[in-house]
């Protein structure tokens, strides 16, 4: 069993270490929104929802739960080579999504990871907001 909270804390630490990002100062209700200037490659990853799975909720079993969980990256596109940038930027959103699924250290946390879909969308002037979403199923502790 697990929490949430440990699973987004190793979900952290798998991105910084496998795909070289930058983790955010920001969460992803801020991120895009902020007003301040991004930095090319950061990230935040939490959580939007989280719901029961069917299935006995006792505090010894713990609680399954599905939850959606987003990944929000900063790219900055070349400003005169702005068609490879954008495949750039494709690339550095699949490095994201693979080191998510890596099998390896969810071993550790207990958790499925299901990737879901990705968006792009234009940030301030020469920037890209890239977000992955999951959906995470996990049984946490609830003692």
């Amino acid at each position: 069993m697990s929490t949430l909270a440990t699973f987004l804390a190793a979900a952290r630490t798998q991105l910084l270490t496998a795909t070289g990002a930058i983790l955010s100062e920001e969460t992803i209700h801020t991120i895009q929104t902020s007003g301040r200037s991004p930095r090319h490659l950061e990230f935040a990853i939490g959580r939007t929802s989280e719901t029961p799975r069917p299935g006995p909720q006792k505090v010894s079993a713990g609680l399954p739960i599905t939850a959606e969980v987003l990944v929000i990256a900063a790219y900055q596109l070349r400003p005169k080579d702005r068609a490879t940038s954008l495949d750039s930027a494709e690339t550095y959103a699949a490095s994201l999504r693979s080191a998510l699924l890596a099998s390896g250290w969810l071993s550790t946390t207990g958790a499925i990871v299901t990737f879901v879909g990705s968006d792009i969308a234009a940030g301030p002037d020469g920037w890209l907001w890239l977000t992955g979403k999951y959906l995470v199923s996990l049984t946490v502790d609830l003692s």
